[in-house]
């Protein structure tokens, strides 16, 4: 170990979903922990922002696998951080509504096997041997999968060499042709951003299962789960610095050594436990250490989609009651994510969404926020890509306003009958990804876990350095957080860690 300014058992780097989960299971288990934050405020993509009063979550919108004996709802018990969330799940009446074009009726996507299937029958009727094969598909999948099926080891699964799977695509194509049908079963590739021809069967099987089985929201969102982390790591004796970046890994003697900060702060360390972007890593460790052929790898990775955000409120003083309804426009087919803008983004995937407003009792005042989604693409905003934010050109501004002009439009179009016209309080690009999230390419769900490309593992050359993140495991909060788990677990002893969390059932 290096002479440093500070010492610690462990760094955690990034204080999102993954670094939060990776530190309270190792603070949990004894070990020293210093979890540092770049920004200001700790929670990733977690945290909540208000405008004009009005709260928004960016990243955390619904989630599933909080059941009871789902593996969210049995980490979270096991690291002491469910008891402290008011977590309620989505009533018989909540689904997504899926507004398929060329669709004569929207398609009540609700987060129960049975009734998913009852409405797709509904609706598709002579379909019904192509959505029983999908739905089986899917379970079956993740009965093979360790997070969906606790009684199965972990080792295996996260060692296993696997065949090439079927694209969702592929797979989509050979048990239907009606284009609406596949857009139905295809929709969750909206919540990983992966195209459906690169994206493989037992990816998009995975995110959707946890939907299927159940949907859940928090009271305060995405910051209730931050703060719930936080007083479990300040009851375990875990330090969070925020405000501060790492930029170097050192090494001594073939490990890991400690870590330096942008204020050039030595902290001596034997784990460091990284959860940003892969494509960083070279430019952070010992490039001496690795072969050239891996960090290269690590900083061509393809990149999900990024997104188009509005969050906004409804004209006048109304205030919408709660709504378990999450709104979908989506084309027909398999362009759920399409690349071409073409004027306009009308033939684009839209979410509307409104979490903040499913909070009880956690808020004073009853919650208008509303938030639109839409899929974006780094090279669209190419003429501002040298910017920062506080040297946005005039142009930046003008192209803002006229997105979010466009996706206002199309929700007036869709569900103008149910909200009216909407004021926007603050727009998102690719650009506000990149900068707030340190999201390369403003990339939503981080690198593409596709058929192009091997994701990179927690596990690495450096002993001692462990990546995490959506970019390694799997995608969105259940995903990000399995990757923390994982990553502590390596550290730990893998097979003792999952068997003392599973205990939790």
């Amino acid at each position: 170990m290096v002479n440093g300014d500070l010492k610690t058992d462990v760094v955690v780097i990034g204080s999102g979903i993954s670094g939060l989960t990776a530190a309270a299971l190792l603070a949990r288990k004894g070990r020293e922990v210093m979890l540092i934050e770049r920004t200001a405020r700790p929670g990733g993509a977690l945290k909540r922002f208000k405008r004009q009063g009005i709260s928004f979550d960016v990243g955390f919108h619904y989630s599933g696998c909080l059941g009871d004996g789902e593996i969210l709802a049995v980490l979270w018990d096991y690291l002491g951080v469910r008891d402290r969330l008011e977590i309620r799940q989505f009533p018989p009446e909540g689904y997504d509504e899926l507004n398929i074009s060329g669709c004569a009726q929207p398609v009540r996507a609700y987060f129960n096997y049975v009734q998913l299937a009852e409405e797709l029958q509904r609706i598709f009727p002579v379909e019904r041997a192509a959505i029983g094969a999908y739905l089986d598909k899917v379970r079956d999948i993740c009965q093979e999968i360790p997070f969906y099926n606790l009684d199965l080891p972990l080792s295996p699964f996260l060692r296993g060499i696997k065949e090439r799977p079927p694209s969702l695509a592929e797979y989509l194509r050979s048990i239907t042709a009606n284009p609406q049908l596949q857009a139905a079963l295809a929709a969750p590739a909206f919540l990983y951003g992966v195209l459906p021809e690169a994206a493989a069967l037992p990816v998009h099987a995975s995110v959707a299962h946890g939907f299927y089985q159940g949907a859940y929201t928090i009271d305060g969102g995405g910051q209730a789960v931050v703060d719930a982390y936080l007083q479990v790591l300040a009851r375990a004796g875990a330090r969070v610095l925020t405000g501060n970046r790492v930029t170097k890994v050192l090494a001594a003697q073939g490990r890991v050594a400690g870590v330096v900060t942008e204020r050039e702060e030595v902290i001596a360390c034997r784990e460091v436990i990284y959860t940003g972007h892969p494509a960083a890593v070279p430019a952070m460790v010992p490039a001496s250490l690795f072969r050239p052929i891996y960090l290269k790898r690590l900083q061509e990775l393809q990149n999900t989609c990024s997104m188009y955000a509005v969050f906004a409120v409804p004209e006048g003083d109304k205030v919408p009651s709660p709504d378990w309804v999450n709104y979908y426009q989506l084309p027909a087919g398999l362009d759920l994510v399409a690349r071409h803008r073409e004027g306009s983004l009308a033939r684009r995937s839209l979410m509307m969404t409104s979490p903040e407003r499913r909070d009880t009792g956690s808020l004073r005042e009853p919650n208008r926020g509303i938030i639109l989604l839409s899929p974006a693409f780094w090279s669209e905003g190419e003429r501002f890509w040298d910017s920062t934010p506080r040297n946005r050109p005039p142009a930046y501004k003008a192209w803002k306003e006229e997105v979010a002009g466009e996706m206002l439009a199309a929700a007036r179009r869709q569900w103008g009958a149910r909200y009216g016209a909407l004021r926007p309080l603050a727009v998102g690009t690719p650009l506000t990804f990149r900068d707030e999230l340190a999201a390369p390419e403003g990339a939503a769900y981080g690198a593409q876990h596709s058929l192009l490309q091997h994701n990179p593992t927690a596990r690495t050359r450096l002993p001692g350095f462990w990546l995490s993140g959506q970019s390694t495991l799997m995608t969105g909060v259940v995903g990000a957080a399995l990757a923390g788990l994982v990553s502590a677990g390596e550290i730990l002893e893998l097979e003792n860690t999952w068997e003392e969390v599973r205990q939790c059932r």
